[in-house]
């Protein structure tokens, strides 16, 4: 498209206004982020330093006192999901049984001969754990 043409639509091009006007507002923008810059050097200093002491192998008191604390609150619930137990027993009436806690709820029980058929196991009773993903 020739500068004569029409209609004219690209004016901004050559447009000195234009240009200032995006200077201006892309000059503000540098000095805002250099502002922030300036004001968190001194936490990004702190977090490299702690950082360096954690890379170092060395853990200041008042993180080691912050991770007991958040341990002592959080840590039985996050071990309590992770741990998987089964218990098995016996019913007053002599049947066998599994109690199988919440924790299990994406590990599904089958047996071999009554709700799962396989070539590989062809026998009754086998116990078989299956992913609720998939078989």
């Amino acid at each position: 498209m020739s500068f004569f043409e029409f209609p004219h639509t690209r004016t901004y091009d050559n447009d000195l206004g234009w240009i200032i006007k995006n200077m201006k507002s892309s000059d503000e923008a540098i000095r805002a982020l250099e502002d922030w810059k300036a004001s968190a050097e001194g936490t990004i200093a702190d977090l490299q330093s702690l950082l360096d002491a954690l890379s170092s192998g060395t853990v200041p008191q008042e993180v080691a006192d912050a991770i007991t604390k958040w341990l002592q609150i959080n840590a039985r619930d996050i071990v309590g999901a992770m741990i998987k137990n089964v218990w098995f027993g016996l019913t007053m009436s002599g049947y066998f049984v599994a109690y199988i806690p919440e924790s299990w709820n994406d590990i599904i029980f089958k047996t071999t001969g009554y709700d799962f058929f396989t070539s590989l196991q062809e026998e009754y009773g086998h116990l078989v754990l299956l992913s609720k993903g998939g078989i």
